[in-house]
């Protein structure tokens, strides 16, 4: 499919359109100060000028929390009743690159060994706006994990700003092309519009991702001192985890009286104390360091040989948000002497 062209003024006509077909359009916009991810109605809710939102798209794919089954204790038992999953159209519109890449990622976890419906159902009903980026921060660090502005993976419909204030716009996906072709009456024809400079975030030189694996493969390093060295500061909130596009860890709770409730899917983090602890009362991960060694390892040894998908991304999410600023780049560093 050729690339079209879309203004940014006929963002009105594609959301109303979306909305009036039974969809939810979600895209950037400013809340308390801060640039989220929510659900719009007009053009004018959505926010431009921003780096990256505040959390990740994700919960639209994995809701923070969502109701899998009632149960109920009647006379001869116990009753479960599952609940089915009928997700509408979602357009997630302006994700980045980096976060976009995310989305095989946790499509390997929730296709791993059972297909978790709850997810694939939502993803396979999403359609993926991405923006490349213009502008960005310190915190960015994709082109290091091999990523850049320029990658369409994950991406549905990848765009470009063009100088005239619109987009240029190109289908990646077969997801991608049937959603330009049913909204064709928006999309333009491509005209030679110039688009703007991307912004590349310059690789860290001293990361090295292949000494990086090498080196959380071999156990002989497992226990030493440099780990408590670097992460001491974790206070274990779990706000990098709750931020980052690929974390993808989960409870199963019931919720409700003796007789009556829901079986609820809950977002849950590895750096709480309380993920690995035993009914024994016995916890392989007791201090916070191994906790946070466990998350770095998921992301760069345990996740990428398992799945053969990115466990980092390089979004920068948790570098903002850490309350104690611990960069999860300066170890990196670190573990590629």
């Amino acid at each position: 499919m050729a690339d079209k062209y879309l203004k940014k003024e006929a963002l009105e006509k594609l959301i109303a359109a979306v909305s009036s077909s039974g969809g939810c359009f979600i895209a950037p916009t400013t809340d308390a100060r801060q640039v989220v991810f929510k659900s719009v109605e007009k053009a004018a809710d959505i926010t431009h000028d921003y780096v990256l939102a505040r959390n990740s798209y994700k919960e639209f794919v994995f809701p923070q929390t969502e109701v899998v089954a009632t149960f109920a204790v009647r006379q001869h038992g116990i009753g479960l009743t599952g609940k089915e999953v009928a997700p509408k159209e979602t357009v997630i519109f302006g994700a980045r690159p980096c976060e976009a890449a995310s989305l095989s990622s946790l499509r390997a976890v929730f296709t791993w060994d059972f297909i978790d419906e709850f997810y694939t159902k939502r993803e396979d009903r999403t359609i993926v706006m991405t923006v490349a980026c213009t502008t960005g921060d310190e915190a960015c660090f994709c082109t290091t994990v091999g990523l850049s502005p320029e990658s369409t993976a994950g991406s549905d419909v990848y765009l470009k700003e063009t100088a005239d204030n619109g987009y240029l716009v190109q289908a990646i996906s077969e997801k991608g092309k049937a959603f330009v072709e049913k909204y064709a009456a928006v999309f333009e024809e491509q005209a030679g519009a110039k688009t703007k400079k991307l912004f590349m975030p310059e690789k860290i030189k001293g990361i090295d991702l292949a000494k990086i694996t090498g080196r959380l493969k071999n156990t002989g390093h497992y226990d030493e001192p440099v780990w408590a060295e670097l992460t001491r500061k974790c206070i274990g909130c779990g706000a990098c985890t709750y931020v980052c596009p690929t974390c993808h860890c989960f409870d199963m709770v019931d919720e409700g009286t003796a007789y009556e409730g829901e079986r609820r899917k809950n977002w849950d983090s590895c750096q709480y104390d309380s993920f690995t602890l035993h009914a024994s009362g016995h916890n392989p991960r007791d201090t916070q360091f191994k906790r946070w060694r466990n998350r770095f390892m998921c992301k760069f040894s345990i996740y990428p040989d398992k799945f053969a998908s990115k466990g980092c991304v390089g979004c920068g999410r948790c570098v903002r948000v850490c309350p104690v600023r611990l960069d999860i780049t300066e170890v990196m560093e670190e573990l590629s002497k």
